[in-house]
């Protein structure tokens, strides 16, 4: 056996570079095989003391690096198996029955290598990619307490001025008299309800943050009232865009929440649809459905615009991830962030003409509050 040791590498990596091209080249291959062949025939010494056991971790470890796949172990001990065979069979020193007999032992050594190889690569290669996700957990984590820091600085900016304007409104209402016209109360309607809207936003940005949002109390309303006021806000733009909106919900119920904030989340999550809808030729249709289900109370919101690009489907509530030119890829971020420090879920399923969005609130601990 020992004789044909030169034609056996020799064909083995033939086999393997023509598998592989660039993967097994130089001097260290040619080594690495000797010391493995010396294994392979070397049956007076038990596979389990040889010394290049205690050299599989190294080398294992070798091939995580070099981002060797698995495959390649496994291919390569197959070429190792038909070199011999060929090589051997070629052979006519030896009887056909101890050529089989030789097969066998060496074919335990191989057996035996390769499943301690492959065991230890596997645990490096899950190390390895536990600590790869550790690192993305961070790295997502930092960013979003760098963007807790950015919104909190932002909105505490915006809401001195803010505050002052909310004081001068009141005060304009207060001083005005029937004599001023319903044109300007109109207008101040506007203004009182963009300012509200403003409002909403901050407190989206602020979900961000460490702190509550906007220490916001939880109060109870119903799913009347907490969509009444947000689709109030946006009905120019139904109207302007032409939309058809429809509304079934089941109002039985109160909802214990941070009402402004969730204000936020269905603004968002109908503007996106809105948005959607843009890109619609024929009827645009919208519809909100509010629901009880497994002690939960779900809020539906669907549109018949195109489908979510499927590629960023599974990141979409991530930061910075959005399909919109102009879009910052926080809107939906903030949405969820929103929706658990309420106790609750945000989901959604996107197909041709259809992309509905979920909201969940638990019922039960709402009660038992």
């Amino acid at each position: 056996m020992r004789e044909h040791k030169g034609a056996i590498i020799g064909n083995w990596q033939v086999k393997i570079r023509n598998a592989y091209p660039g993967y097994y080249e130089g001097d260290t291959l040619l080594i690495e095989t000797g010391r493995y062949f010396e294994y392979i025939t070397g049956l007076h010494i038990p596979k389990e003391q040889h010394e290049i056991m205690s050299n599989a971790p190294n080398w294992a470890k070798r091939l995580v690096e070099n981002n060797i796949p698995l495959h390649h172990i496994l291919r390569s001990h197959h070429y190792w198996r038909s070199a011999m065979h060929e090589v051997l069979g070629e052979s006519r020193e030896l009887e056909v029955g101890r050529v089989l007999i030789l097969l066998n032992e060496l074919e335990d050594r191989m057996q035996y290598y390769q499943e301690t190889v492959c065991h230890i690569f596997l645990e490096l290669t899950n190390a390895k990619l536990s600590e790869q996700e550790r690192a993305i957990i961070q790295l997502h984590d930092d960013r979003l307490n760098l963007i807790g820091k950015m919104a909190a600085s932002m909105a505490h900016e915006i809401r001195n001025p803010l505050t002052s304007i909310k004081g001068f409104l009141k005060l304009i209402r207060e001083n005005m008299t029937n004599e001023d016209g319903s044109k300007v109360y109109r207008y101040l309607n506007v203004v009182e309800n963009e300012f509200e809207n403003i409002h909403m936003q901050i407190t989206g940005l602020l979900s961000f943050s460490k702190k509550r949002v906007m220490e916001e109390p939880f109060v109870q309303v119903t799913p009347r009232q907490l969509l009444d006021s947000v689709v109030s806000l946006l009905n120019p733009r139904f109207l302007n865009e032409n939309v058809n909106l429809s509304i079934e919900l089941l109002e039985e119920e109160l909802l214990t929440i941070q009402k402004v904030a969730v204000q936020q989340v269905i603004s968002n999550i109908i503007n996106n649809g809105l948005d959607a809808l843009t890109h619609v030729k024929h009827d645009k249709e919208m519809m909100i459905r509010g629901y009880v289900e497994s002690e939960t109370y779900v809020i539906e919101f669907t549109n018949n615009g195109p489908a979510i690009r499927p590629e960023i489907q599974k990141t979409l509530f991530e930061p910075f991830v959005t399909d919109k030119v102009e879009g910052t890829g926080l809107g939906l971020a903030i949405c969820k962030t929103i929706m658990q420090k309420n106790n609750g879920g945000i989901s959604f399923i996107s197909v041709d003409e259809r992309t509905t969005f979920t909201l969940n609130f638990q019922i039960r601990e709402m009660r038992e509050a």
